[in-house]
């Protein structure tokens, strides 16, 4: 009996998790630096998001490589196993087609007193917005307990088919 099929569902939500934790790291890496001065070269901290990698061959994204997956998960002989990459028959960059990037921009803030002001006592900093953060975060937060739900109910799921 194979199982692969009652696995897809635990792929797929560790490839959220994944993702999440991504958007995490680099919401929390703007929560951190949102005031974050300008460095001794006046360098500003710009701000992280996370995107879909849209970089050719990262991912499947056309209805034929989706297609040939299938196929090559269908019966074994389609593919032999040197060609399988992972679990699921696809790479890394496939099964998880995210990066982080960053967003340029600043903001000016009026502050003379700041060693760091010009000649018109502004300021540049981060283009960070640490309400907007952290409501991305709360939003990452419930997306990623999403994902470890349908993980378990997908654990229990095959749980209960090998029980049979």
């Amino acid at each position: 009996m194979r199982i692969n099929g009652l696995l897809t569902a635990m792929r797929t939500s560790m490839s959220g998790l994944s993702n999440q934790v991504k958007r995490m790291d680099a919401i929390s890496d703007n929560i951190a630096n949102a005031e974050k001065a300008p460095d001794s070269n006046g360098k500003v901290y710009q701000r992280k998001i996370v995107v879909a990698d849209k970089t050719p061959g990262t991912h499947p994204g056309r209805f034929r490589n989706m297609l040939d997956i299938s196929l090559r998960r269908t019966r074994p002989d389609h593919m032999d196993a040197k060609g399988v990459t992972g679990p699921t028959g696809l790479d890394e960059k496939e099964v998880n087609p995210v990066k982080v990037v960053k967003q340029s921009g600043f903001k000016m803030v009026f502050d003379p007193g700041h060693p760091r002001a010009d000649e018109n006592g502004y300021v540049k900093m981060p283009n960070v917005n640490p309400v907007e953060e952290m409501v991305d975060l709360v939003s990452t937060s419930r997306t990623y307990q999403a994902n470890v739900t349908v993980m378990n109910a997908a654990k229990q799921m095959a749980k209960r088919a090998l029980e049979i």
